[in-house]
């Protein structure tokens, strides 16, 4: 990282430096788990409800989505953190933060996710600033320090290298899934508040690289594509139906804290419908009604790349202030004498890879600051080759950490 003379950075900057960087993914060894602490459940459902909201304002008939609800959520909560008066406000009845204390759930969730075992899933935080452009609130990066473990970076926004400098950040808390977040600075921009997540899995029970075979996959416009069509057979298959979709559950680990859903639409139905009436409450309703039972599941593999600015559909769920440069109110991030503070853009990227092993999946979220008991059922046979919705989640905070409609599938490989 370039150094920055003392004269310029901020007092804030500084300290933060001095502090040291926050070290992501962490595993201390096997111990009995207590349950998840309360404030990391709740802040998790406020997370999930948020980030549904959000999935279905960015869904587009036949085009794949993936976004991380937890990583988007954990990014605006660290520009929430910043916000006052009717900016925070808004942003907090948008986001599901009414009585909650967001920085210490914040804190506890971090905590909770960073100590998996079962899998590999780390999270990191970051604030970026430039001293000529913002003099950073000492106590704002003390908060963000303690209840976001966010490191804290000085740099010359101006320099071209900047660009490749945050970026590499981004790739090395992704295992380097996601390398080119940012495309530029733009010269009125101060501070950029960063998000990301990681996670590496084994399923409890692979997939026989053996079974997988060449398939039709039927995308949404009627034709076909081949893909490699992974199967198990399995007698203990979380797995629920009901009249308009299939739903099954794949653990990761040993552990099985971690899991993927996959719900099918039934021939005949459309993912468009299915997404359109999602809420986080539907989910907790598949899962609470699938049970371990006999069955096949076909899955194909598949990696999903996506990209999004999230501006206008945070908008659209509410939050419009924190973007107007007249109505924002960012006085505790710290002053500029580039003008008042608001968040100018808000960037998403996500990618996930499934094959007979496991997943990996990343994301990042970018908040740019700128200134201006019955008898067994019959075996089911749930082959996913058309058109689904996947999800993955955290068992004991309930967190939706990535979710995603495959429309069309490309092979990993």
């Amino acid at each position: 990282m370039k150094t920055v003379s003392p004269g310029k950075v901020s007092a804030a900057i500084a300290a933060a430096l001095l502090a040291g960087s926050f070290v992501a993914g962490s595993v201390s060894a096997k111990e009995e788990k207590k349950p998840a602490p309360e404030a990391a459940v709740k802040i998790a459902s406020a997370d999930n409800t948020f980030g549904m909201q959000l999935f279905k304002q960015l869904h587009k008939s036949g085009e794949n989505t993936f976004i991380s609800p937890t990583s988007i959520g954990v990014a605006m909560q660290m520009a929430n953190t910043a916000a006052g008066g009717d900016t925070r406000t808004e942003m907090d009845k948008a986001m599901g933060l009414e009585g909650i204390d967001a920085k210490e759930a914040n804190k506890a969730l971090m905590a909770e996710l960073n100590s998996r075992d079962g899998v590999k899933l780390a999270m990191a935080n970051s604030i970026w600033a430039d001293p000529s452009r913002i003099n950073l609130n000492e106590a704002y990066v003390k908060e963000t320090q303690e209840y976001f473990d966010s490191a804290v970076r000085a740099e010359d926004f101006s320099d071209p290298k900047t660009v490749g400098v945050i970026n590499g950040w981004i790739a090395g808390k992704t295992n380097n899934l996601i390398k080119d977040m940012i495309d530029e600075i733009p010269e009125n921009a101060v501070t950029y508040l960063i998000n990301a997540i990681y996670f590496k899995g084994d399923w409890s029970v692979k997939f026989d690289k053996a079974k997988t075979k060449d398939a039709d996959f039927h995308l949404n416009d009627g034709s076909t594509k081949q893909v490699k069509l992974m199967s198990r057979a399995d007698k203990r298959i979380r797995y629920t139906t009901d009249d308009n979709v299939e739903v099954c559950s794949l653990p990761y680990g040993e552990d099985e804290k971690a899991a993927m859903w996959i719900v099918l639409p039934k021939e005949g139905k459309d993912l468009d419908t299915v997404v359109n009436s999602l809420s986080a409450e539907q989910l907790k309703t598949w899962q609470g009604r699938a049970w371990e039972r006999q069955g096949t599941i076909k899955l194909p593999r598949f990696k999903l790349h996506y990209k999004e600015t999230l501006n206008d559909s945070l908008k659209a769920l509410g939050i419009n202030k924190a973007f107007d440069v007249d109505q924002a109110d960012f006085k505790h991030l710290g002053e500029s004498k580039l003008g008042p503070i608001y968040i100018s853009r808000v960037l998403h990227e996500a990618v996930v890879i499934v094959n007979e092993e496991g997943t990996e999946a990343a994301a990042a979220t970018v908040v740019e600051m700128a200134a201006g008991g019955a008898a067994p059922p019959k075996p089911f046979n749930m082959v996913c080759d058309r058109p689904f919705l996947f999800y993955i989640t955290d068992k004991d905070t309930g967190a939706i950490l990535f979710m995603g409609t495959c429309y069309n599938p490309d092979n990993p490989d």
